[in-house]
């Protein structure tokens, strides 16, 4: 894939008061194993790192030109500007990646706001990113408007779709088809933006796998972590699509027999066994009359006891696979 991923999560949400340096980390790192080439940030976030994780990208949105001087103390790779930002005199010696709104039609776009803004800023601008919310197009449009706005704007051009429409997940999936140079995403279900954890997804389902650069594993884990760093309690992206695959599944018929297709175990099923085993193990262990001492740590290790074993050998000794 051609297009580079931007997650802007921790600009888009409110960090949990008592978020975690290591786990705003963490979070970073696995969206950078994920295939996340760039996240942006603000100062809220720099409030919480000492330092910032190595093996990604990083833009910091400016928000207000007095946190101009935290560019001199931290090794970003942008520093994001919008329209409002340039108004006055911004000095910088880090690349300026400068946003525009969105506009329903192309041509609507001019290099003339990059020579605008090029006169209120003393750096150099040398991205253009497109914020907004866009019409639902067709894939011979978005290619044409990819055409139009390199020819347009001699810098690469990075895309934030946003939800006014219902439109962004669309657009983000025709905007990689069409090779735009980077696409911005949000980690999360949220009604603004298109979600990363959506964009992946969709992916797989369009095209059978993920394209190369791209793994789902780190994204479940970013999950995890996001769930520790945010007020916010946004909806978890990936329980929702395995609910959603799970529903698929709950329809399959057999072909032959055109009987439900039912999973052999559920997670829920498979809960249920572990605790009614840790509770049989306990309940002999009280029959038993141990003294005090053996039994507490007999429970102990009753609770660290691998469950999973259990269940294989009680479910799957003869039942292989995942449908019947």
């Amino acid at each position: 894939m051609k297009t580079v991923l931007t997650d802007n999560s921790l600009c888009a949400y409110t960090l949990y008061d008592g978020a975690s340096a290591e786990h705003i980390s963490k979070y970073i790192q696995s969206l950078a194993k994920a295939g996340v080439r760039y996240v942006e940030i603000d100062f809220r976030t720099l409030m919480k790192l000492r330092e910032l994780p190595d093996g990604i990208g990083y833009i910091f949105r400016l928000v207000d030109p007095m946190f101009l001087g935290l560019t001199e103390l931290y090794d970003f790779d942008y520093v994001l500007l919008t329209l409002p930002d340039v108004r006055r005199l911004i000095k910088t010696e880090v690349p300026v990646m400068l946003e525009i709104p969105a506009a329903d039609d192309p041509e609507k776009y001019s290099s003339k706001l990059l020579q605008y803004a090029s006169k209120l800023v003393d750096g150099t601008i040398t991205a253009v990113r497109i914020r907004g919310a866009q019409p639902l197009s067709d894939l011979g449009s978005v290619f044409n408007a990819v055409r139009f706005l390199k020819n347009e704007f001699p810098v690469p051009i990075d895309v934030c779709p946003t939800n006014d429409y219902k439109t962004a997940l669309d657009n983000a999936v025709k905007f990689t088809s069409a090779s735009i140079d980077s696409l911005t995403l949000t980690m999360g279900i949220t009604e603004k933006y298109c979600s990363l954890e959506e964009f992946f997804f969709t992916l797989m389902s369009t095209y059978g796998s993920l394209p190369h650069g791209l793994s789902l594993s780190p994204l479940c884990a970013a999950t995890v972590y996001h769930r520790c760093i945010f007020r916010n309690r946004c909806g978890d992206g990936i329980m929702r699509y395995m609910d959603i695959l799970e529903h698929d599944i709950h329809f399959l018929r057999n072909v032959d027999t055109n009987n439900p297709v039912k999973l052999r175990m559920g997670l829920k099923d498979t809960e249920y066994l572990h605790r009614t085993f840790e509770t049989a193990l306990e309940q002999m262990a009280k029959d038993e009359e141990i003294p005090d001492d053996l039994f507490a740590d007999l429970s102990s290790a009753i609770r660290e006891y691998d469950g999973d074993f259990y269940n294989a050998e009680l479910l799957n000794l003869k039942r292989k696979g995942l449908l019947n």
